[in-house]
């Protein structure tokens, strides 16, 4: 069984919950990425290959990200998925299924250049990290 990794920005009600959990988060904005600034840190990421789903606005999109020249399921994967693309222009809820941690905590702090700190939440009742472009070597 794998975990699902959900994804959130710092606004109120997630700072409010870190601070009850007592985890320390800069002080900054912060916001969900785009659909383009998603595209664009999946396209940039040289060592990984990606298969993207596509249905359309409104609906599901998924991209299987896997490094490249290896057998399947061997290196670094995840599945990174949008329930209702909205377009990319627009901001998106984004949330991963899986995968290695070390691959979601590099898409997470490429994003994080355009969109501020995010906060990545296990499904497995784990503390939330914060995930900020200066948080990773």
């Amino acid at each position: 069984m794998g975990v699902l990794w959900t994804v959130w920005p710092l606004d109120d009600e997630m700072t409010g919950w870190l601070d009850r959990l007592e985890i320390d988060y800069p002080k900054v904005a912060s916001r969900f990425p785009t659909g383009a600034e998603i595209k664009a840190v999946l396209a940039d990421l040289d060592e990984f290959e990606t298969d993207i789903t596509d249905n359309g606005l409104g609906s599901m999109w998924q991209v299987y990200v896997s490094a490249k020249m290896l057998p399947p399921g061997d290196g670094a994967w995840t599945v990174l998925n949008i329930t209702e693309y909205s377009g990319d222009d627009r901001e998106q809820n984004l949330c991963f299924e899986k995968g290695w941690e070390e691959l979601i905590l590099l898409i997470l702090s490429k994003l994080s250049e355009e969109c501020g700190p995010l906060v990545l939440v296990p499904d497995t009742g784990e503390d939330p990290s914060i995930i900020y472009a200066e948080s990773l070597p």
